[in-house]
């Protein structure tokens, strides 16, 4: 399951950098969540939790906690 979140944090993060007009603003330093968070978050749900959002932010809260999870274990993981 770990390797499988991972793996769709990676995909995602490379893609929406990769996708990202020129144009487009930067991010808002107040915001907590990347967009690939945010959607590796819905897709977790969706694939290991029948679709169920909570259980999906639980899991990922509960094993890498709520703002670093992905900047402690899952970045390190991915190609940059």
């Amino acid at each position: 399951m770990r390797g499988q979140t991972v793996a769709m944090y990676c995909f995602l993060d490379d893609l929406l950098t990769l996708t990202r007009p020129a144009w487009a603003r930067p991010a808002d330093p107040r915001r907590r969540l990347s967009d690939a968070q945010v959607l590796t978050t819905a897709l977790v749900a969706a694939r290991f939790f029948g679709g169920n959002l909570v259980l999906g932010q639980r899991y990922l809260e509960q094993h890498r906690g709520r703002t670093s999870w992905i900047r402690t274990a899952l970045a390190d993981s991915c190609t940059h």
